[in-house]
């Protein structure tokens, strides 16, 4: 199960309110210019969440502004921790820049904590490590236990180095 855009907005809107302006450009500078979203999904994710009572509005003059209510901050840490063993690569690597760019420290080492157990999890052994004739099935097994040690080796790489949050706190 990959993200969904109301996911990933309570996340950054855990870290503190924003527009939907605001929040926008924290997804296209977390995720980068090729997954960025129009203003418009923004505001209809943020809508749903406000009908799911995850978020609250203010701000009637000027730009509007969310913030997180009780049921979206637990909506959000339980969804940004609980990584489900079958975890694609996708989800854990939001999950992953996510953590990086809006949480604190010990939010991060959770997060990195719990997609290294779905990752761990996940990883299979090829049958055999070299055949002179190999199938489809085959090649696409190695492929996804290459994919899932890179994965793995990247997401040990990030937990054990600063991030930027941590440097500014």
């Amino acid at each position: 199960m990959t993200a969904t855009l109301g996911d990933i907005l309570l996340v950054f809107l855990a870290d503190g309110p924003g527009s939907a302006y605001e929040l926008r450009q924290r997804h296209a500078r977390t995720f980068g210019a090729d997954r960025a979203v129009d203003v418009l999904r923004v505001v209809a994710a943020l809508t749903r969440q406000e009908r799911l009572g995850h978020v609250r509005t203010g701000g009637r003059r000027g730009p509007r502004t969310y913030t997180l209510t009780e049921a979206g901050q637990l909506r959000q840490r339980a969804w940004i921790l609980d990584v489900p063993p079958e975890a694609g690569g996708q989800d854990v690597l939001d999950r992953v820049l996510l953590a990086m760019a809006a949480t604190d420290r010990a939010t991060f080492d959770a997060v990195v904590a719990s997609c290294l157990v779905a990752l761990e999890s996940q990883r299979t052994r090829p049958a055999s490590r070299r055949r002179e004739v190999v199938s489809a099935p085959d090649a696409r097994a190695e492929l996804e236990a290459m994919m899932a040690s890179s994965a793995i080796k990247w997401v040990r790489h990030l937990a054990g180095r600063r991030r930027e949050r941590d440097a500014a706190a």
